[in-house]
């Protein structure tokens, strides 16, 4: 089969600092992967290479064959690659609604972001400000605006951070859902072992920018 991403030779420095050197993986349709690493061990950088937020000083991405290196993250999201983020910042004054109709593919009709809502158990906050929602909601709309492109990629950033157990057991029903049931691969970046070793297929470890191991769950 092949790849659906495939990452070759990714670096990246800040301010003469090296954050990733050398990093090359792959991710197959449909595959669920786990990124493991410390604090400060370039897991939200290479994250935010692989959604086209930041372009890399070296190598390649490749999604679907294509070579989309220095393509910008609203491109991505079109091709099927969409991310959350490790702090959600939906628009602070836009409804629940409206940033879910953002999201959705023109023509967003009524129908399908009431039905996205209903996914992920936001009917109830439909019409609330996105400042007014807790952390729980927060990252079931952000899990939403992932989800509105049909994606064929989801990365998530630690998705499942500062989660009461019942929330981190109801979104990880919805990631399994997206997995299983719609085909989304993904790549989930987590702090907790135990999360990945539930959620995914393969887990990969990055340790000073580089791919440092490499198990099957």
């Amino acid at each position: 089969m092949n790849p659906l991403i495939e990452v070759h030779g990714i670096s990246k420095s800040f301010d003469g600092t090296a954050v990733l050197s050398g990093v090359s993986l792959s991710i197959a349709p449909g595959e669920a992967v786990g990124l493991f690493g410390a604090n400060g061990s370039g897991k939200t950088t290479l994250v935010n290479i692989l959604s086209g937020l930041i372009a890399p000083d070296a190598g390649t991405v490749a999604f679907e064959g294509r070579d989309i290196t220095r393509l910008p993250i609203d491109a991505r999201y079109r091709l099927g690659i969409s991310r959350t983020f490790q702090i959600p910042r939906p628009y602070p004054v836009l409804t629940v609604r409206d940033a879910v109709r953002v999201a959705l593919p023109a023509p967003a009709d009524e129908p399908a972001v009431e039905t996205l809502l209903a996914r992920v158990g936001l009917s109830g906050q439909r019409n609330f400000p996105c400042a007014r929602l807790s952390q729980g909601c927060l990252r079931r709309l952000d899990f939403a605006l992932a989800l509105a492109c049909r994606p064929k990629l989801m990365v998530l950033d630690e998705v499942f951070s500062a989660l009461s157990m019942t929330d981190e057991e109801e979104l990880a029903a919805l990631l399994r859902a997206a997995n299983l049931e719609d085909r989304a691969a993904f790549l989930l970046v987590s702090h907790n072992p135990p999360l990945l070793k539930s959620l995914c297929s393969r887990i990969l470890r990055l340790e000073g920018g580089r791919i440092a191991g490499e198990r099957a769950v």
